[in-house]
């Protein structure tokens, strides 16, 4: 069990559940690494960054508006996909498949299933082979999809300038890629934080996953 993996959409409480299952394999002396499979992968973000310069995008934290920039500048494109498609390989067989080939437990807050939303979002429908291919790096490891109903996120995230009728498109997106990865993962964990608190959602993720340590 040398991958654990939390997907969701911001504001679900994935990063803080992240952390927790870390110090849990710590305290049973495990070795254990924490990775982040951040929105816009290496040459992206410097593309990203470039277009900011240069006021093509507006300079911004919010993923929404991003992603909306993005998709204005890349619509009816593929350009934007393949770009980030390699991307996220390169990231993959650098930062993850050395770790999990030396038997080390990689604790990934976002990871590809996080990155076929982004994908959505931007360019549309993806390429069955994409989708797949995406999919099966999340093979034989630990998936646990946090999520939380769409006015909760919107109350967690009051930073941030996005509507429910967004929060609910992204929702529907998560819950389609959920049926695909049963195909795939060793187990699947479910966690809706809506009306738990923080510590409540972390103990009962810890208490899921200790059967593995």
């Amino acid at each position: 069990m040398p991958l654990v993996i939390l997907f969701g959409p911001d504001g679900s409480g994935k990063t803080s559940i992240a952390s927790q299952i870390v110090n849990e394999f710590k305290r049973a002396n495990k070795r254990v690494v924490y990775i982040k499979m951040k929105s816009h992968h290496l040459f992206m973000y410097l593309i990203l960054k470039f277009f900011q310069k240069f006021g093509i995008m507006p300079t911004t934290y919010s993923p929404r508006i991003l992603d909306y920039s993005l998709r204005q500048i890349f619509k009816n494109s593929r350009i934007f996909l393949m770009l980030e498609f390699f991307n996220v390989m390169i990231w993959y067989l650098i930062f993850v498949l050395p770790r999990l080939k030396r038997r080390i437990i990689l604790v990934a807050d976002r990871f590809s299933p996080d990155t076929i939303v982004s994908f959505h979002i931007i360019s549309g429908n993806i390429p069955y082979i994409i989708r797949k291919i995406l999919l099966s790096l999340c093979r034989e490891s630990i998936v646990i999809y946090v999520y939380a109903h769409p006015h909760i996120l919107l109350s967690r995230k009051v930073d941030e300038k996005l509507s429910e009728t967004y929060l609910k498109y992204i929702i529907m997106l998560y819950n389609e890629i959920l049926k695909q990865l049963a195909l795939f993962v060793q187990d699947l964990i479910v966690i809706n934080t809506s009306y738990i608190s923080k510590d409540q959602s972390i103990n009962l993720v810890l208490k899921l996953i200790r059967k593995y340590l």
